[in-house]
């Protein structure tokens, strides 16, 4: 017969065979040792296969194959200990990429490159604008690198003007 009880730290409800009741045992959940106590008699045992680890002290929380008071191997089951069957719900929800959601497929890696010689507009001068416009779209978990990029133009006299600009890489 199983005898029911509680972690004196934690609380965790525990199972253990009637013969085990005396012995020390290291909790499952917070890993304090403390002694099966007589508890209340368990109507139907729920089996759980636990895996053998250690306490802090190296002690095994399985109880299986330690000799009882007469020199003898116990024969007694481990602990029971309740358990979720399958993965454990997520708190956070991460939503997927639009391309991800459609396809079913991973989304591109893409690259754009903004000149600020292609920002101005008469005499006013849109790069940050026109940069920050675009990063905004993309979105900050979308970007995976962005470079300065300097780069020179030929006007219309055959002068070369350096300019500048930035190379974003993106999923997309």
């Amino acid at each position: 017969m199983d005898v029911s009880f509680n972690c004196p730290k934690c609380g965790l409800h525990i199972s253990a065979d009637a013969e085990a009741v005396g012995e020390l045992i290291n909790c499952p959940e917070c890993d304090v040792e403390f002694r099966i106590p007589p508890g209340r008699p368990r109507q139907r045992p729920v089996p759980v296969d636990v895996k053998k680890s250690t306490g802090p002290a190296g002690a095994l929380v399985s109880a299986k194959g330690k000799t009882g008071p007469t020199g003898k191997a116990s024969t007694h089951k481990p602990l029971v200990v309740p358990h979720h069957t399958g993965p454990q719900e997520s708190l956070l929800k991460k939503t997927e990429p639009a391309a991800k959601a459609n396809k079913g497929e991973s989304p591109k890696i893409r690259v754009r490159c903004i000149k600020r010689s292609t920002c101005v507009e008469v005499g006013h001068d849109r790069f940050d604008e026109v940069v920050t416009e675009f990063l905004s779209q993309v979105g900050q978990d979308n970007i995976i690198h962005m470079s300065p990029i300097a780069y020179g133009v030929v006007d219309a006299s055959g002068h070369m003007l350096p300019d500048y600009g930035i190379m974003v890489i993106y999923k997309g």
